[in-house]
């Protein structure tokens, strides 16, 4: 079972395994699970329950954010405690995933929920949701903003994460979005455990550790390593398209001109110019990256190397930029 690997070195948590030979289509078989229903055990061990809600609150936010793989019916019924006091998940006939891109966007929804920046929310809310011609962006914006304001105006400990992203797609519905089937999914996992969280324990600010949760994931997203691999990949990707387009348009345009319409007079001259403004848009593409990635770590505030890094990449993506603009205007003289 992939999520009981995903999730095997997760504190204080056990996943029972599949039985294969007693499990099909329809039927999931799983391990004995010799513990306790969590609703039924918060009345005998009240004390415990804010452990409990906090291991509730990492493992939600791990599995989404870190393995991509979450529970999406978290109720009672799936949530034992064992005899040494750790968690035991049961039952993952349903389930999410979320790929990469999906868990960027949700990254940068939530920062953007949590700063109530509404313009933000819109564009990371547009990138998890299917493309759409029939969008009224303006209005969607408008009503994004209306959701941040009754968020930010409500205390933190009352807010509830699945209420917000419920209003989200209600605002995305009513604009002509369709509605992301895993946020969808994610929205009512997030629904589920707040409730059972409050009745786990009524009263308690689960929300504090939802934050210093989201804070710790946001740090690790700007990490030293993250970075470097996501330069490593879009200087993999630069490269690939600089050394591959070329070709790729030189025979697009051979094919073009032994075609019916005959051979062009000055073909040749026209791809050279195609191939060497596509090399030119190539490498503003990766400078502007350079300067995008340095203004999200500014934006951050963190402070430190990360202050540093980012002025160092917003310089080097401005100081390329200009590079080739000074190039465009020696090599083509004729079209400026």
């Amino acid at each position: 079972m992939l999520i009981r690997a995903a999730l095997a070195d997760v504190p204080d948590l056990w996943i029972p395994d599949v039985i294969a030979s007693c499990s099909g289509e329809t039927v999931l078989t799983m391990e004995y699970s010799p513990g306790e229903r969590v609703d039924l055990y918060a009345k005998s061990h009240p004390q415990a329950m804010p452990r409990v809600v906090n291991t509730l609150v990492k493992l939600m936010l791990h599995s989404i954010f870190e393995e991509g793989l979450f529970h999406a019916d978290p109720h009672p019924g799936n949530v034992f405690v064992l005899p040494d006091g750790r968690l035991s998940l049961l039952d993952f006939g349903n389930t999410g995933d979320l790929d990469e891109p999906m868990r960027e966007s949700l990254t940068l929804l939530l920062e953007a929920v949590v700063k109530g920046d509404a313009r933000a929310a819109t564009e990371a809310y547009l990138e998890m949701a299917p493309a759409s011609e029939k969008v009224n962006h303006v209005a969607l914006l408008v009503d994004i903003k209306a959701v941040l304001y009754e968020i930010r105006r409500t205390n933190l400990e009352d807010i509830s994460i699945g209420s917000a992203f419920e209003a989200l797609l209600r605002a995305g519905s009513r604009n002509g979005v369709h509605k992301p089937g895993e946020f969808v999914l994610l929205t009512r996992a997030f629904a589920i455990l707040e409730s059972m969280i409050g009745l786990l324990a009524p009263g308690y600010n689960h929300m504090e550790s939802f934050r210093d949760e989201i804070s710790r994931l946001t740090a690790q997203h700007f990490s030293p390593e993250r970075i470097k691999d996501k330069t490593t990949k879009l200087a993999r990707e630069m490269e690939r398209l600089v050394t591959e387009a070329p070709g790729d348009t030189r025979r697009v345009l051979r094919r073009f001109a032994e075609g019916n319409l005959g051979r062009l007079p000055g073909l040749e001259a026209v791809g050279r110019r195609f191939n060497r403004n596509l090399e030119r848009l190539t490498g503003a593409i990766a400078f502007a990256a350079l300067v995008i990635g340095g203004s999200m770590l500014l934006m951050t505030p963190m402070g430190g190397w990360h202050d540093t890094l980012g002025n160092t990449m917003i310089i080097s993506g401005f100081v390329g930029i200009v590079i080739i603009y000074l190039r465009a205007l020696r090599r083509d003289p004729d079209q400026r």
